[in-house]
């Protein structure tokens, strides 16, 4: 079985792929390995690249008292899009991944929660043009057995 954090990947995958703009091939991936075509655009690329899964020891988290762990896993939705006016395009498409995802806060019982905890837009500093990027951080909270971090945890 996969780790749990793959798990939890693909439920949102899953979700953001559903949304009929990003219904595509290749209109949503996790970490991509190389740049997106201008023709796909817009798109999603779902990572945690940007940021650090955190885990606090959980005695007991197992069905005969195995450890476990509570895990926080920060989730970037970043989107990729070309638009005259950038941040009104970006807030158009955190609507539709905002809504896609906070229909699904447990994931199918895959975690406690998923979370929106910021999000962002990214421009040049040295010229104030911006990217074409936005960034939405989601929280996905879990648990698992320390033994089997394929498996959730009581």
């Amino acid at each position: 079985m996969p780790h749990l954090r793959t798990q939890i990947f693909d439920a949102i995958l899953a979700r953001l792929s559903a949304i009929p703009e990003f219904a595509g091939e290749g209109k949503v991936k996790r970490a991509r390995t190389s740049a997106i075509r201008e023709s796909l655009l817009p798109a999603l690329t779902i990572t945690w690249a940007e940021h650090q899964e955190t885990a606090e020891v959980r005695p007991c988290a197992g069905p005969n008292g195995e450890v476990g762990y509570d895990r926080r896993l920060p989730i970037d939705v970043i989107a990729h899009f070309k638009a005259e006016e950038p941040d009104i395009e970006f807030d158009r498409i955190a609507v539709l991944v905002e809504t896609a995802l906070g229909q699904a806060i447990k994931l199918d019982g895959l975690v406690i929660e998923l979370t929106l905890s910021e999000s962002r837009s990214f421009i040049d500093r040295a010229t104030g043009i911006a990217l074409g990027v936005g960034a939405l951080t989601f929280v996905a909270e879990y648990k698992i057995v320390a033994g089997d971090p394929g498996a959730g945890a009581l």
